[in-house]
């Protein structure tokens, strides 16, 4: 069994890490790595807790190591610092974009999303839900086209739950007390409204949308049916209605 190596910082390394950041999120920060095509995520510290990683999420980091998951960045290592476990090493590549950065036609919008939502069943049949979809975690290259999922540490892989839940995967969780396959259908079909019809709209303006039978008029009939049943995630079918995107 493959077990992941651990790389110590000292302080000064620590510190001289923390001064190249390049981006931060509510919990932790990304870094670039000291090696070529690699990269850091350092949780930071809050008023309840030490800089530290979480057990869960160490767990789903060691895991996701011993594994050949496909369409994920790859864990490398783990960082600790004055003997705690603060973060993971994973891959990178400059020529990775967010679909948030990039500026798509629609046919390449309708190909993105059709690829990231095989890549969520693909998930599925690893017995992972990713949970968070969102533009801003689908990396898209610019010079290969290659789709990867970023965020790994906050997936559900096995029985290692969702650490965070944004405003819609909290609303679904709320409304059916599960985290499911249908979870990731449901979050996708809110990405791919707002990529195709309401760009500019928060996510719960797209669900109040739904829930007022207010409707994208880019997709066929039988999406009425899907849209219908976000209104209240308990109905939800769980089918992802980019298939019934209008060409």
């Amino acid at each position: 069994m493959k077990t992941i190596k651990n790389l110590a910082f000292t302080k000064d390394q620590y510190q001289r890490v923390l001064n190249q950041q390049y981006r931060s999120g509510g919990e932790a920060i990304i870094t670039l790595g000291d090696q070529p095509n690699t990269c850091y995520k350092l949780f930071q510290e809050t008023k309840t807790k030490e800089n530290s990683m979480s057990d869960n999420k160490l767990r789903k980091i060691e895991e996701l190591y011993r594994r050949n998951i496909l369409y994920l960045v790859k864990p490398l290592r783990t960082i600790s610092y004055n003997g705690r476990i603060i973060g993971y090493e994973m891959t990178y590549d400059k020529d990775d974009k967010s679909l948030s950065e990039l500026q798509l036609s629609r046919k390449q919008l309708i190909r993105v999303l059709k690829q990231t939502r095989n890549i969520l069943m693909y998930f599925d049949s690893q017995d992972i839900t990713y949970g968070d979809v969102t533009a801003n975690n689908i990396l898209i290259n610019t010079k290969t086209g290659k789709i990867t999922f970023c965020d790994i540490d906050n997936i559900r892989l096995g029985i290692n739950g969702i650490d965070i839940k944004g405003y819609c995967l909290s609303r679904y969780y709320t409304k059916t007390g599960i985290i499911d396959r249908r979870a990731d259908a449901y979050m996708h079909n809110i990405l791919s409204i707002k990529q195709l019809a309401y760009p500019t709209e928060y996510e719960s303006e797209i669900i109040r949308k739904l829930s007022e039978q207010d409707y994208p008029t880019k997709f066929k009939q039988p999406a009425k049916e899907v849209f219908a049943s976000m209104a209240a995630p308990e109905t939800f079918t769980g089918e992802y209605v980019i298939q019934y995107i209008k060409r």
